[in-house]
């Protein structure tokens, strides 16, 4: 069993090392472009916590801790090395927010560390430390449910990471089952929600996979804005071509009926034939 147990904890050592190096292309792109830009840190900042916490977690069982201690050693390195890239390649906002967290880690985990050493026994140190780290896994696990009402709500898996859903999983199935043989209260717990998080999750997934997405709310207002605002523009077309057509017809039947002047009403006319009409006077008197 105990030759088992190490096997298991060095499989889960791989797969959430390999966890822990997920974000790796993601940095590639940050020091490709040299700038994070909304590039959100707070994630790592939390691992790292959870991380320390399962290292002191570990330190404190000297016979099976050893797999914990060194699975966390390297999550805790990775996620200092990303919130390092984080902090260089980040606007000062930023740089000052994240430097404010990590100074929030260090003195929250040397408040437990002293806490667990002096208000507690050496039987007692190892219970208080797995209740923090049952504590923490479980929000680890529980992280990606807020996009699973946003999948259900949409019928669309557009938001749901399930490259980290199924390594959440899977590496709750394996730790599970390292609990399991090493007897660890502390491990189970949280694993085993996490393997029910994790299959809630992926059943969704499944289930809305190939679904037509609906339109959120937003998207349904947006939708009809536009349609609003484009009826309006057709009606303004509609209205701007009756009057160009109003208009052409208006013209054509001035072109169809011309006005004609009665030569009376004309001045030039008028004065012609007074003209003419003095002419036979003056011809006949001749």
């Amino acid at each position: 069993m105990v030759a088992a147990g190490i096997v298991v904890g060095i499989l889960g050592n791989i797969i959430s090392i390999l966890s822990f190096a997920s974000p790796i292309a993601q940095f590639r792109q940050i020091v490709k472009r040299k700038s994070a830009e909304n590039y959100n840190g707070t994630p790592y900042v939390a691992t790292l916590l959870s991380c320390s916490l399962w290292i002191l977690y570990g330190l404190l069982d000297p016979d099976d801790g050893l797999l914990i201690v060194t699975v966390n050693t390297a999550g805790a390195t990775m996620q200092a090395l990303y919130l390092v890239l984080l902090f260089i390649y980040s606007s000062k906002e930023k740089r000052v927010q994240y430097f404010e967290f990590v100074i929030l880690d260090i003195v929250f985990f040397g408040m437990v560390l002293a806490f667990t050493l002096v208000a507690f026994g050496e039987d007692s140190r190892r219970t208080f430390t797995g209740v923090l780290c049952a504590t923490f896994t479980l929000m680890m696990y529980a992280a990606p449910l807020a996009t699973l009402r946003t999948t259900i709500k949409t019928k669309s898996v557009e938001y749901m990471s399930i490259l980290l859903v199924f390594s959440l999983f899977l590496n709750g199935c394996v730790w599970f089952t390292f609990a399991l043989l090493v007897t660890d209260i502390f491990v189970i717990v949280p694993n085993a929600l996490g393997i029910l998080l994790g299959s809630i999750q992926l059943i969704v997934y499944l289930k809305y996979k190939n679904s037509t997405p609906e339109l959120s709310e937003l998207d349904k207002g947006c939708l009809d804005k536009q349609v609003e605002t484009r009826g309006i523009d057709i009606q303004d077309l509609n209205a701007k071509s009756n009057n160009v057509s109003t208009q052409k017809r208006t013209l054509s039947r001035l072109e169809a009926f011309p006005v004609i002047r009665s030569p009376s009403l004309s001045p030039k006319i008028s004065t012609s034939n007074q003209q003419h009409e003095d002419d036979i006077e003056h011809g006949g008197v001749n």
